[in-house]
């Protein structure tokens, strides 16, 4: 855990139940925006996996290690990924002029067409989905603020602190 926990708080039963809760509707919510993403491009042959990639490269070409890290996968899974979308001819690798054995990875002027297809497909959905939210945009803002702060407290957790001996089966 980060030094900014207090591990002496225990939380009350309803509080681990409210935040149990609160997490199963995150997965949700998460799970049914990716199956709504995989069904807008469907058509175009662009996984949800695909799509954040792309969206990663969209402005200027990064190495695989750096699309990774934007978007907090492994390198070897974001690897396949750049691999397939080469295939399709939506990216291609180039010299990377800042390190002689690390490829820069863009998009090709057919990868340009297709992401501003889903960008147009994205916004329009967007439009229609928050349309029925009466959310305000500071509202918004406020519930992304808060979803960051826990991600980046998630990020600290070490798990191998929750983990005692007595789990291990040898």
């Amino acid at each position: 855990m980060n030094d900014e926990s207090n591990t002496d708080f225990i939380p009350s039963i309803e509080f681990v139940r409210s935040f149990q809760r609160f997490v199963g509707a995150v997965f949700r919510l998460n799970g049914q925006l990716l199956s709504t993403a995989d069904l807008l491009s469907k058509d175009l042959e662009v996984s949800t996996a695909r799509w954040q990639t792309i969206a990663v490269i969209r402005n200027e070409p990064l190495t695989v290690a750096e699309i990774a890290r934007r978007l907090g996968l492994s390198r070897q899974s974001v690897q396949q990924t750049v691999n397939r979308l080469c295939e399709q001819d939506i990216t291609e690798f180039i010299d990377n002029p800042a390190h002689k054995t690390s490829q820069l990875v863009r998009l090709t002027d057919h990868g340009k067409e297709v992401m501003e297809t889903l960008r147009d497909r994205q916004t329009r959905l967007t439009a229609y989905f928050t349309g029925g939210l009466g959310f305000s945009v500071d509202e918004i803002d406020r519930l992304t603020d808060k979803l960051e702060h826990l991600r980046r407290h998630a990020e600290q957790i070490d798990t191998s602190e929750f983990i005692s001996n007595t789990d291990d089966n040898g």
